[in-house]
């Protein structure tokens, strides 16, 4: 038994009742009320640890982030971290003194609109540095590699491979072929594995985020999904694995559908620390690399409307299988055409029998129209979005897609009147994983330096309470989880936050800047700055 007291707890609740005081047992919470309510309630209580004084701080529900992917988070920090260069000469003078890993030189973070010279980096680039040893460097996106003539090389892939998405010419590799390169990468063992996955949740509790929604089990280059969850469940046995993981477990057809299943792993994963519980598809990319599937082509790219990894029939096939399976999916699709694809297949299976306890998502959804939104409501799609993404994409995208398709970019307010439920994210390690630069977006519409000062699409700016619900309620609806987390009650985890300042009274524009000062799991402090 543990008691907090002499705080300001926001406990997101239907009601939005506001504590002084909680009561922790065995890893729930027991009784909220005032001061004086908690603490007679347990004054003749026998079994009490701590009593801990807050010293009236905010408290909030435990962050969850409903779209980040964990192990490539981990993995990120052992490569080469090019999103800092503002040119293609300082990614080539970085790379010239880094470390070859496993022979291969590996680096993610670039954008193309970042650099002074404004275009993609290219096998050129990549040959300067060098053509004795092989260099992929991944775009800020994830869904785009470069690659030097060695790498492709090694990796069998030459001019004469008919691919949307292989540009031979420039080393340029994305979407589904990725996997030509990736594959080829040295894996981790473990005992790595799992030393990062612990350093890593560290990294997480710093922001207060207590839950993840993760897509990790094609993370490792050999894409052995039974390492990282050998990797999970072994940290769990230790007692070494404090974060909350709930898997959106990616696959590709039915044959690696089929394959995880008879592993029988989903017998028994399903407890209140790891769990797989969405399938997961990925249609298209991003805007940024031109790789979001649209339904009319790109501003800046005539003739060109994206990639798809999957035609119509292939997608209804693989989501009417998950369903059958008693999944419900979790489905990446960016732009206005994936978006059409996705909801076309949803709709192929409302009639089945258990459909309506599905909790489908939609991933990223950043160009729509209203007719979309309409179809997500009737058929009970959510959307898994990432406020931070606006940061970026609010300076390139109508150059990419035009004025009114711009217009229509996560289009939040729009989303969430219209009855849609959603879940707020990072997808990190994409652009971090800090839930107050997320928050913030989300509420000025602002990029991180302030830009532009009334907001972009001000019609779509939510209040802080939405947004921080968004991250707390609304993820927990997506993975069916309301019932346990997401809001400080009785018997639900006790997972929460204490916060240097109160979110709900302080400027928005000192959001951003607020500080995470504990992130408590179970009733048990993980992180205390």
């Amino acid at each position: 038994m543990r008691i907090f007291k002499n705080a300001k707890i926001y406990s997101m609740d239907k009601d939005d009742n506001i504590y002084e005081a909680l009561a922790v047992e065995n890893g729930r919470i027991a009784f909220a009320g005032s001061n004086e309510e908690v603490l007679k309630q347990y004054s003749d209580c026998k079994d009490i640890e701590d009593i801990i004084d807050l010293e009236g701080r905010t408290v909030v529900p435990g962050f969850n982030d409903s779209c980040v992917r964990f192990v490539e988070y981990a993995r990120f920090n052992t490569m080469l971290n090019l999103s800092k260069c503002k040119s293609i000469k300082e990614i080539i003078d970085l790379a010239k003194d880094s470390k070859k890993h496993g022979g291969w030189v590996i680096g993610w973070g670039w954008n193309q609109d970042y650099f002074e010279e404004k275009r993609m980096l290219t096998k050129n680039d990549l040959d300067s540095i060098s053509n004795e040893y092989p260099i992929a460097f991944r775009r800020c996106c994830g869904e785009m590699i470069a690659a030097n003539s060695k790498a492709l090389e090694i990796c069998g892939i030459d001019e004469k491979m008919k691919s949307d998405s292989i540009d031979f010419e420039n080393g340029l590799i994305s979407s589904k072929d990725m996997i030509l390169i990736l594959s080829k990468l040295k894996s981790l063992e473990i005992d790595t594995l799992k030393s990062i996955i612990l350093d890593t949740q560290e990294a997480f509790f710093k922001m207060g985020i207590t839950s993840v929604q993760t897509d990790d089990l094609r993370s490792l280059p050999d894409f052995d999904y039974r390492k990282i969850i050998d990797a999970y469940q072994k940290l769990n046995r230790e007692k070494k694995l404090k974060i909350r993981v709930c898997e959106q477990a990616q696959f590709i057809d039915k044959k690696d559908i089929d394959d995880f299943r008879q592993y029988y792993y989903y017998q028994y994963i399903n407890d209140e620390r790891f769990k797989v519980s969405r399938i997961k598809l990925i249609i298209d990319g991003a805007i940024g690399s031109r790789t979001a599937l649209l339904k009319d082509d790109y501003n800046d790219a005539k003739g060109f409307r994206g990639i798809s990894q999957y035609k119509q029939e292939d997608l209804d096939e693989l989501v009417a299988y998950a369903n059958s399976l008693d999944y419900s999916l979790a489905i990446q699709a960016t732009g206005d055409g994936a978006i059409d694809m996705a909801l076309n297949a949803i709709e192929k299976i409302k009639d089945t029998k258990d459909f309506k306890y599905r909790r489908n998502g939609l991933m990223y959804c950043q160009i729509t129209d209203k007719k979309l939104f309409e179809k997500m409501k009737e058929l009970n799609v959510g959307i898994y979005y990432q406020p931070i993404f606006l940061h970026y994409d609010m300076h390139i995208v109508e150059d990419r897609v035009g004025e009114q398709k711009a217009s229509t970019s996560y289009a939040y307010k729009t989303a969430k009147d219209i009855g849609i439920n959603i879940g707020f994210g990072s997808s990190g390690p994409i652009d971090g994983i800090s839930v107050m630069e997320g928050i913030h977006c989300a509420v000025n519409r602002e990029d991180l330096n302030g830009w532009p000062k009334s907001g972009w699409m001000p019609q779509e700016k939510l209040t802080v309470k939405e947004a921080v619900y968004l991250y707390t309620m609304g993820s927990a609806y997506m993975s069916s989880e309301d019932d346990i987390k997401g809001s400080i009650e009785e018997d639900k985890l006790a997972d929460f936050v204490v916060l240097d300042k109160d979110i709900f009274e302080t400027d928005t524009n000192e959001i951003k800047n607020i500080k995470v000062l504990k992130t408590i799991i179970d009733g048990d402090i993980v992180y205390s700055a």
